[in-house]
């Protein structure tokens, strides 16, 4: 079967680093795919942004969950999707990382991918290591009932992108990273963003 990626492209504020991210995903995937950008209530300078980018969107107008946001994002694939992404609107994508993913799922064990950046190895290499942020899983996943968790962290509790790989595993499949980086991340220091990120998953009163 041909593979197809549905992505969804988590956003809020930080519109030249979603800029980036949107750029460099366009630059370098190479497989037929979707993609959607779901706004998680950035200012209306991003969000008019977004309106004028052409690409499928959802505003959600108010700062909810990135798994919240993920799932509705993925509740828009098209039929014959059989790839998940999450994107992180800090990320660049580096050129290959499309072409490993593809080849990774060809295995009908593996359930999940995870995308690496320099310096990862530290955690990758670590059997027990989930996949945290950007992530690509198999549409049997999803329709095994997989989803992200859409409650705010809390102290001690999992985090949404770790509990999605113990789900993968669950159903005894496997995680895999990839074996080069994939990706770089961004970051503008925008303290507000952080904060207020922070917020809204719970890590702050």
């Amino acid at each position: 079967m041909t593979a197809h990626l549905h992505s969804c492209l988590v956003s809020y504020r930080r519109r030249l680093l979603t800029e980036q991210t949107l750029a460099s995903y366009l630059a370098t995937v190479t497989v037929p795919h979707s993609l959607v950008i779901v706004d998680n209530g950035s200012p209306q300078d991003v969000t008019d942004w977004i309106r004028g980018t052409g690409v499928p969107h959802l505003l959600l107008g108010e700062n909810r969950y990135p798994g919240y946001a993920t799932n509705r994002g993925w509740e828009l694939m098209p039929s014959g999707t059989t790839l998940l992404q999450r994107i992180d609107n800090d990320t660049e994508f580096l050129p290959g990382w499309c072409d490993e993913m593809a080849a990774v799922f060809s295995d009908a064990t593996v359930g999940q991918y995870g995308l690496v950046a320099a310096g990862d190895e530290q955690w990758t290499s670590m059997d027990n290591w989930p996949v945290g942020g950007n992530s690509v899983i198999s549409r049997r996943v999803y329709d095994a009932g997989i989803r992200y968790s859409e409650r705010p962290w809390a102290p001690g509790e999992v985090l949404e992108d770790h509990q999605l790989t113990l789900d993968v595993w669950a159903l005894g499949l496997r995680r895999v990273f990839g074996t080069r980086p994939g990706i770089s991340y961004l970051d503008d220091g925008d303290a507000a963003y952080k904060s207020e990120s922070h917020r809204a998953r719970g890590l702050v009163a």
